[in-house]
């Protein structure tokens, strides 16, 4: 709270005052969450999105208990998540800069490919007290995909959706807490083998689903709100004339 009160920058009024003005009645913003699902690149990120929340879960629920406290023991959960956590903000960091020199593709493979590996060590590796380091360096590694995720997704959806910013991360938010939702839901109910096929499944059909908007976005770029707003008063002054 001090951090912000010091050093947040205040407000513009004006600009604020404007925003209030032409903001839009709740229930049309909500209509415009499910409108947007008429949009076929959403529905094509939607198994990216949810995949974020099945790899969130997995780790603070599934290797936390199945893993960690079953091979090492409870009170080493801490330090194995202060690991994800530490390489997680580091990552985010770094990713945030590098993604202006290499293209979001590029660290989606990365991530994919990462998640890819841990969910395949998952399935063969027996844990073993003696291999304490195997247990942090996996966390380490689901952090840095992790980083990917929500900085690489949040930015696309932005990209994507330039006029319906609301609309689409509500979509964000909703479609990647279902996937909290159903991954906390059959936890109890599924061996760990299968939660795992689960997770590799939704990967995989995110890493077919998401190139695909990838490819179009590259071929016709998204018209920012500006741009657009550009565009239309070219073609009014063209009209004009």
């Amino acid at each position: 709270m001090l951090i912000v009160a010091v050093f947040l920058d205040d407000i513009d009024r004006d600009r604020a005052s404007r925003f209030r003005e032409k903001r839009e009645p709740f229930c049309k913003t909500f209509l415009a969450t499910f409108r947007l699902l008429k949009d076929w690149r959403l529905l094509l990120v939607i198994p990216l999105t949810m995949y974020s929340g099945f790899e969130q879960s997995f780790l603070s629920g599934e290797y936390t208990k199945n893993y960690v406290t079953c091979a090492l023991g409870i009170h080493y959960i801490g330090f194995v998540m202060m690991c994800f956590g530490a390489t997680n903000s580091i990552s985010s960091f770094l990713f945030g800069r590098l993604a202006r020199y290499t293209g979001r593709a590029a660290l989606m493979c990365l991530a994919a490919a990462t998640n890819l590996s841990c969910i395949i060590t998952f399935l063969l590796w027996k844990p073993d007290p003696k291999q304490l380091h195997v247990f942090f360096l996996l966390a380490a590694l689901w952090g840095m995909a992790d980083a990917v995720w929500q900085t690489q997704t949040n930015a696309l959806y932005g990209i994507l959706f330039p006029r319906d910013k609301e609309a689409a991360f509500a979509n964000y938010r909703m479609w990647e807490s279902l996937g909290f939702v159903i991954s906390f839901a059959y936890s109890s109910f599924l061996c760990l083998e299968y939660k795992l096929y689960i997770m590799l499944g939704v990967l995989v059909l995110a890493a077919v689903t998401y190139p695909i908007v990838e490819r179009h976005e590259h071929t016709h770029p998204t018209l920012t709100q500006e741009n657009a707003e550009n565009t239309s008063t070219k073609i009014m002054c063209q009209t004009q004339m």
